[in-house]
C-alpha cells in the first residue's frame, strides 16, 4: 500500500527534526499565538464547499479553479440546481471566509471582523519541495475597513510570523494595482502591449488576456521575457496613487523593511490596491513564504455590497521548510521512570500518573524489562532526568533523581506531597 501521490504523512519522529509532528504542532501553536496577539480570532470552515464559492470568488478561468481544484458530485445530488450540484475540496481560504461571513451575518455582529484560519487546502498540481497537493495554510482576514493603518498592522503581523520563527533572508515586496478605475487603465495598457507580441504569445495565454488582462500580466511577467512590460504604478489614478504613497510614508516612518515591485500582481480576480508577498532566498526558485492584498470587491462577486477587506495567507509547509537551519525542536521527556524490582511496577505507574497530573511529560516501560534494559531505554529516550525506584527506598518514600546529561544523582523524598516536583515545575515554567 502507498500514500496518494502529492500527499504526505507527518510523523512523530524522523530524520529531519523540523518535519516531525511535534515541530509541526510547535510551529502552528506559535502561529496561532501571533494571530491572537493582534486580536485575530480563529474561524474554522469546512474543507468541502460548493464549487461556486470559488468559481465566483477566484474566477472560473484561473489555474486554481480550471486546472487544480478537486471537484466531485454525488449521484443522489444530480437533481439539485446547477449551482449547487458540484462540490470541491477548498483550494484556498479567503473565499470560504467571505462565504461564512455573509451566511452567518458576522458583519452584523461586528462592524470590523479580524479573523484567522489554519487548515488544509487541496490543489492538483505538480509536487515540488515544500509543495503538496494537500497543503496547510494559515491566513488572516480583516473585513470591514479601508483604513491604511490596518494594512500596516497586517504587514507587521506577517513580518512577526517570520521573525518569531527565526526565518532568515526574507524580504517583503509591495505594489499597488489600484482601484476599479486604475484597473481599467492597467487592462487597456496590457492589451495594447500584448498586441505587439501576439505572434510570440501562446494561444491559451492570449485567451486569458481577452478575459482578464491583469491575470495575463501576472503570467507574462513570470513566463515571457518581454521588454517594457507595463508597470502598474504608471496607470494608477490620483486616489490610488495617493493611497499608495501614504502607505509607503508610514512604512518608512516605522522602519518596516520592504521593496517596491511595480510588476507584482496577484493571479486571482478579487485583488485591488495593495498587494504584497514575502519571499526567502533559502527556498530556491519557488521562494514564496506568504502573500496577500486588499480585496474590496470580493463581496460583490457574491451579490453583496462592496466591503473593504484585506488579507494574506502563508503556506505552513513553506514556512517550516524555511526554519530548517534555524530551529531545533526539543521534544524531550521530563522524566523516565525506572523500577528495579518487578513487584513495584504498579507503584511506579501510580507515580507516573501523579507526575503527569502536575504537568510533566513522563514515560515508563511497562513491559517489565530488566533494570539494565530500562536504563538503556532511558538513555535513548531524550529524557532530561530519570527516576530510579527500588523496593527498599520506596518503603521510605525515597526515589533517586538522575540528571541524564551530567549523570548527577540525588535522593528525594516524595512523602511530603511531591514538594520537590511542584517546586521544579514552577521553576521550569518560569524559564
Amino acid at each position: 500500500m502507498k500514500i496518494v501521490k502529492g500527499f504526505r504523512d507527518i510523523l512523530p519522529y524522523g530524520s529531519k527534526n523540523n518535519e516531525s509532528s511535534f515541530a509541526w504542532g510547535s510551529i502552528t501553536n506559535q502561529l496561532k499565538r501571533i494571530m491572537g496577539s493582534f486580536n485575530y480570532e480563529e474561524i474554522i470552515t469546512p474543507v468541502v464547499e460548493y464549487d461556486s464559492t470559488f468559481k465566483k470568488g477566484i474566477g472560473e478561468d484561473t489555474d486554481i479553479v480550471s486546472k487544480e481544484m478537486y471537484e466531485f458530485a454525488l449521484e443522489r445530488d444530480i437533481n439539485l440546481s446547477e449551482e449547487n450540484q458540484k462540490y470541491c475540496l477548498r483550494p484556498e481560504g479567503t473565499a470560504p471566509i467571505v462565504r461564512s461571513v455573509i451566511e452567518n451575518s458576522l458583519n452584523k455582529v461586528k462592524s470590523i471582523n479580524k479573523l484567522f484560519y489554519l487548515g488544509p487546502m487541496f490543489r492538483y498540481e505538480r509536487s515540488q519541495k515544500g509543495r503538496y497537493r494537500m497543503f496547510y495554510q494559515i491566513g488572516a482576514e480583516l473585513i470591514g475597513s479601508d483604513q491604511i493603518l490596518y494594512e500596516i498592522e497586517m504587514l507587521e503581523m506577517a513580518r512577526k510570523i517570520l521573525t518569531t520563527l527565526e526565518i532568515k533572508n526574507f524580504s517583503f515586496q509591495i505594489n499597488s494595482i489600484g482601484n476599479k478605475e486604475s484597473l481599467k487603465n492597467i487592462a487597456e495598457a496590457v492589451r495594447s502591449f500584448a498586441k505587439n507580441y501576439k505572434n510570440t504569445i501562446e494561444d491559451n495565454d492570449y485567451k486569458i488576456l481577452e478575459k482578464n488582462p491583469l491575470r495575463f500580466l501576472d503570467k507574462a511577467i513570470h513566463k515571457y521575457e518581454f521588454d517594457n512590460i507595463p508597470k502598474t504604478i504608471d496607470y494608477l489614478d490620483k486616489r490610488s496613487l495617493k493611497r499608495f504613497n501614504e502607505l509607503i510614508k508610514i512604512l518608512d516612518n516605522i522602519k518596516f523593511p520592504y521593496k517596491i515591485n511595480n510588476q507584482l500582481v496577484r493571479g486571482i480576480d478579487y485583488y485591488n490596491d495593495l498587494v504584497f508577498e514575502a519571499t526567502s532566498k533559502d527556498l530556491g526558485a519557488q521562494d514564496a513564504l506568504l502573500a496577500g492584498g486588499r480585496y474590496d470587491t470580493l463581496f460583490e462577486k457574491f451579490n453583496k455590497s462592496e466591503t473593504s477587506s484585506i488579507g494574506f495567507a502563508a503556506g505552513v509547509e513553506r514556512v517550516i521548510l524555511a526554519t530548517n537551519k534555524n530551529n531545533n525542536f526539543n521534544n524531550s521527556l521530563d522524566f523516565f521512570i525506572i523500577f528495579k524490582e518487578e513487584d513495584i511496577a504498579q507503584d511506579s505507574l501510580i507515580l507516573a500518573f501523579k507526575l503527569r497530573d502536575l504537568g510533566f511529560k513522563v514515560e515508563i516501560d511497562l513491559e517489565k524489562r530488566s533494570f539494565i534494559k530500562q536504563m538503556k531505554l532511558a538513555d535513548k529516550s531524550n529524557a532530561k532526568r530519570s527516576i530510579i525506584i527500588s523496593r527498599n527506598d520506596f518503603k521510605k518514600s525515597d526515589v533517586i533523581i538522575k540528571d541524564m546529561n551530567s549523570g548527577d544523582e540525588k535522593t528525594v523524598n516524595i512523602k511530603n506531597n511531591f514538594e520537590f516536583f511542584i517546586k521544579l515545575k514552577k521553576v521550569e515554567s518560569n524559564e
